[in-house]
């Protein structure tokens, strides 16, 4: 069976053959007739699906199932499902990929955003626009939906289901202003340790931990006794503890291969720990293969969560200013930051890929560093002036 050319426009023409077909750009007749001849052969080796046959949630299905539970991270994945589940799939899925354009994908983001309500279903495209889709998303959440939109999409150009241009790169993505990171002075964080003498020694530990490494939530929780190094006076950081939803908690490698590492710790901290693990073993906790420094009443690895709900109420118990658990981390790396250690140390106790990461996200604070510190040099040249006067007048 021949294959079919018809020119669409000048330089424009579209290919057919069997149930397939595709829109090329040609100079001349010569050259469409050569690409018609490629297109037959990529549709006879079974290289060439037809876009108009695979809907968006056909293609997110075999996504799924071929990349997404193969190559991500559970968490990540969890995310992603969560926003194809709840608002891109009721949006998309029934409609053709190859019907899916910028334009609609921005009125997408504006549903999600809160600016539009769709309570009408599109005519002959079966892409229900559903009333119930949650809305007023943050920008930096939107933003998260345009990005994995755009992934899917490259994904199917990459396997060659989809043919035409990924459509969210026609599409600007919502401009998030990166919020400054919140942490305590000195006075806060001396009023914080007198409030943690009153509570439980494992609190005490997870927070003078978390503090004194810049250790993220999920990796103090993945601690194991022999992670810590009371001769060397080091923590490793090797693992990292996380929880879903109806899979529960489990272990997993830290967030990259540069998280990764090993932080000199204090004696202060080194003490708290060898009097909670003293704690830990006499209420018979410490055996076999139950050997994380922080668990439940069963011995089990704690779930993360636990300790990010009990730290606002320990906040807001003893009047502390509220701050996240994670703005722990911040503390420790703006401290440092002030204390005039060099940035690439800083980056490596954070885990960060490299110090960029440690510099961009406390921009600002180093910012406010650099103005002290051209005040400081001004206030002594103005001292070293006067004191040069001074003296000149003497002479």
């Amino acid at each position: 069976m021949a294959g079919n050319l018809t020119m669409v426009k000048e330089g424009s023409y579209r290919l057919r053959y069997k149930d397939y077909s595709r829109n090329v750009i040609a100079k001349s007749d010569r050259i469409a007739e050569k690409l018609l001849a490629k297109f037959i052969t990529e549709v006879e080796a079974g290289n060439f699906a037809t876009p108009s046959k695979v809907s968006f949630g056909e293609f997110v299905k075999k996504w799924l199932e071929n990349y997404a539970e193969v190559e991500l991270a559970p968490k990540t994945l969890h995310r992603y499902k969560g926003m194809l589940d709840t608002r891109i799939l009721p949006f998309f899925g029934t409609k053709n990929m190859e019907k899916i354009k910028p334009l609609e994908l921005l009125e997408f983001y504006n549903v999600i955003k809160g600016k539009h309500e769709f309570m009408k279903v599109a005519k002959n495209e079966g892409s229900p626009r559903i009333k119930g889709i949650s809305s007023g998303l943050s920008d930096q959440t939107v933003k998260h939906h345009h990005r994995l939109i755009s992934a899917i999409f490259e994904k199917a150009i990459k396997w060659n289901v989809y043919q035409g241009k990924n459509p969210a790169n026609f599409v600007d993505a919502p401009k998030v202003e990166r919020k400054k990171a919140k942490f305590y002075d000195l006075n806060q964080i001396a009023a914080m340790f007198q409030a943690l003498e009153k509570e439980d020694l494992h609190h005490k530990a997870v927070v003078m931990i978390a503090l004194t490494t810049g250790a993220r939530l999920g990796e103090v929780m993945g601690l194991e006794w022999q992670d810590v190094d009371n001769e060397g006076k080091t923590i490793e950081i090797r693992q990292s503890s996380q929880y879903i939803p109806r899979i529960g908690t489990f272990t997993k490698n830290p967030k990259n291969e540069s998280s990764k590492r090993r932080i000199s710790v204090n004696d202060a901290l080194l003490i708290v720990l060898k009097a909670y693990k003293e704690d830990q073993q006499s209420r018979g906790f410490l055996c076999g293969d139950k050997n994380r420094l922080f668990i439940n009443w069963k011995g089990e690895a704690m779930n993360p969560s636990t300790l990010a709900v009990w730290f606002p109420k320990f906040l807001t118990k003893n009047e502390l200013p509220r701050i996240t658990f994670h703005s722990l981390r911040h503390t420790s790396a703006t401290f440092l930051i002030g204390q005039g250690m060099d940035i690439e140390t800083i980056a490596g106790r954070l885990g960060h890929t490299t110090s960029v990461t440690t510099q961009t996200i406390y921009s600002h604070f180093l910012k406010a560093k650099d103005r002290e510190a051209a005040d400081m040099m001004e206030e002594s040249f103005s001292l070293g002036k006067k004191i040069h006067n001074k003296n000149t007048k003497k002479a």
